[in-house]
C-alpha cells in the first residue's frame, strides 16, 4: 500500500519514530477484535470480511515499515541499543498483526455455534487481549521517547510500572483462557468434534495476542536496561 511517509527525514531526525508506527498498527488490529467476535457469535460473515479488509490494510502498512525498519536503520542507532533485541521487539509487533489475520480467517472459515455460557468469557478473553496490547503500545512509546533522548529521564521507571501492568492483564487472559478450555472440553460430547477442535484453537489463538504483548513488553525492558 502506498505511503505518504517520508521515511529518509525521520531516519535522520527521529530514527527510533517507525518503531511506534507499527506497533499503533498492530494496537488498531486488535482493537477490532471485540467487534469481530460479537459479529462471529451473529454469524454476520460480511461484518468480518469488512473487518478482514481493515486488517489486511493495517497489515500491509505493517509490513511496508518493518520493511523499510530492517533496511534502513542506520548502524550508528545500534550504538544506544541491543539491535538483536530491538529485531526481536519489531517482530513481535509483527506477530500480534499476523494473529489477528489468523483469527478473522479462522472465524470466516469455520463457522460455529458458539455456546451461550462461552460468549461472555471469551469476550472478556478478548477485552484483556485489547488491554495488553494497549499497554504495550504505551511502553513503545515510552522506550521511543527514551531511545532518542539515549535513555536520560524519568521515564524508564514508568515502563517498569507499565510492563507489570502487561503481565498481570496477561495472567488473566492465561486464567480466563485456562477457564474457556475447560468448558470446551467439558461439553465436548454434545458439540461438533470439528467444532470442538477448532474453537480450542480459537481460544488459543486470542490468547497469543496477550501473551505477545507480554513477551513485547519483557523484550522492551531488555532494551532499556542493556
Amino acid at each position: 500500500m502506498p505511503t505518504s511517509i517520508d521515511f529518509g527525514k525521520m531516519f535522520h531526525k527521529k530514527p527510533f519514530r517507525p518503531i511506534n508506527m507499527h506497533m499503533k498498527n498492530a494496537t488498531k488490529c486488535v482493537a477490532l477484535m471485540p467487534t469481530a467476535i460479537d459479529a462471529f457469535f451473529r454469524a454476520d460473515n460480511d461484518a468480518l470480511k469488512d473487518i478482514r479488509q481493515t486488517i489486511n490494510k493495517l497489515e500491509e502498512e505493517a509490513d511496508e515499515i518493518l520493511e523499510k525498519l530492517q533496511r534502513r536503520l542506520p548502524r550508528a542507532l545500534f550504538l544506544s541499543v541491543n539491535g538483536h533485541d530491538l529485531l526481536d521487539v519489531l517482530e513481535l509487533q509483527e506477530a500480534i498483526v499476523d494473529r489477528t489475520q489468523d483469527i478473522i480467517n479462522l472465524m470466516l472459515d469455520l463457522p460455529m455455534d458458539v455456546p451461550e455460557e462461552m460468549r461472555q468469557p471469551i469476550q472478556q478473553l478478548v477485552g484483556r487481549c485489547v488491554a495488553a496490547t494497549n499497554v504495550a503500545e504505551k511502553i513503545v512509546n515510552t522506550f521511543v521517547s527514551l531511545a532518542e533522548t539515549r535513555f536520560k529521564g524519568s521515564d524508564a521507571e514508568s515502563i517498569q510500572e507499565l510492563i507489570h501492568e502487561t503481565v498481570a492483564i496477561e495472567t488473566d487472559a492465561d486464567s480466563l483462557g485456562i477457564e474457556i478450555t475447560h468448558t470446551i472440553f467439558a461439553r465436548r460430547n454434545s458439540m461438533d468434534p470439528v467444532c470442538t477442535i477448532f474453537l480450542y484453537k480459537l481460544i488459543h489463538w486470542i490468547d497469543d495476542l496477550a501473551d505477545y504483548a507480554e513477551k513485547l513488553a519483557i523484550r522492551t525492558r531488555l532494551l532499556i536496561v542493556r
